[in-house]
């Protein structure tokens, strides 16, 4: 069986477990809507481009989008993802293997770590008041959350994230300075620097949105 080949009998198999989800390009990805139709979770499996017979090898990755946000232009509609391992505290980028014996043992824990994990994050935003409290709340900080919390929560919760971010961030002292930076400059001249370091585009949003940072 070709690597593809191989790749795709273990997705469908994956999907198979979760009949909730539509299955979209032989397994590949996963998409569910949320009860509100505002929310879309997807799951996406992501092939290494080296794959040949002996190595054949994937990484699944997780993404919730808003339809809400993306047409007020907020963050393109991205709320929160990424790939699995880091997500799930444990080793980033790890690829699984599906070459030879290792097949059944990928297919049964890649399902379980779905059942086990990435469900019940995507339950969790179904109840949008309580998560939005939870991530306040919680940890630990996720920077693509702030656009969520500003549009679903208000401008009052999003400001009070913002300053829980500045606050547990390493890069506070280098965020902070930023913002300071912006209230010298135009609203042209901070359209002209969001992409200046990673972070900025979240400090200019902030900035832009009255988000203040506590004294």
């Amino acid at each position: 069986m070709k690597p593809r080949e191989l790749c795709e009998k273990a997705w469908q198999e994956i999907a198979g477990n979760f009949p909730d989800f539509n299955i979209i390009s032989k397994g590949q990805t996963l998409k569910k809507t949320s009860k509100n139709k505002d929310l879309t979770y997807e799951i996406h499996f992501q092939a290494n481009r080296n794959n040949y017979e002996c190595s054949v090898e994937f990484i699944p990755h997780i993404a919730i989008y808003s339809k809400g946000m993306k047409k007020a232009n907020i963050n393109n509609g991205f709320v929160f993802g990424g790939e699995i391992g880091a997500l799930l505290g444990r080793t980033p980028f790890k690829w699984w293997q599906l070459a030879g014996a290792s097949y059944k043992y990928t297919v049964e824990e890649i399902s379980g770590l779905i059942r086990e994990y990435i469900i019940p994050i995507f339950d969790e935003f179904e109840d949008k008041e309580t998560n939005i409290d939870n991530i306040i709340n919680g940890k630990p900080i996720v920077h693509n959350l702030l656009y969520y919390v500003y549009y679903f929560g208000g401008k009052d919760k999003a400001e009070k994230y913002f300053n829980k971010i500045l606050k547990e961030d390493k890069f506070k002292n280098k965020y902070i300075s930023f913002y300071n930076k912006l209230k010298e400059m135009s609203e042209e001249e901070i359209s002209q620097v969001s992409n200046e370091f990673n972070g900025a585009g979240l400090i200019q949003f902030a900035y832009l949105n009255g988000l203040k940072i506590e004294e």
